[in-house]
């Protein structure tokens, strides 16, 4: 059948809480996320530059970043997972 659909799917456990990303992609498909929006406490939304991306590895479902970002003075580090078939960026608590 040419419109034949496999009814086998996988089940993924989307983690974390969903963040706006702005990533770039390069023409082989790899990407890397640039800025992340983080909420403060007083709930204003901030854009905040990656400044590093320490490592990133394959996860079941999409890739897990381990990336730096600036505070004030310090460098603090975050995880952020982008699961592909969700199309949805999420950040570890």
């Amino acid at each position: 059948m040419p419109f034949y659909e496999n009814t086998k799917t996988e089940l993924i456990n989307v983690t974390g809480q969903p963040v706006n990303v702005a990533a770039v992609f390069n023409p082989m498909g790899e990407f890397k996320p640039l800025y992340i929006c983080l909420e403060d406490l007083y709930g204003n939304v901030c854009k905040t530059h990656i400044e590093k991306i320490n490592y990133h590895k394959d996860i079941r479902g999409g890739v897990s970043f381990n990336c730096s970002y600036r505070s004030g003075d310090s460098l603090r580090t975050v995880v952020l997972n982008y699961y592909v078939k969700e199309h949805i960026w999420t950040i570890e608590a």
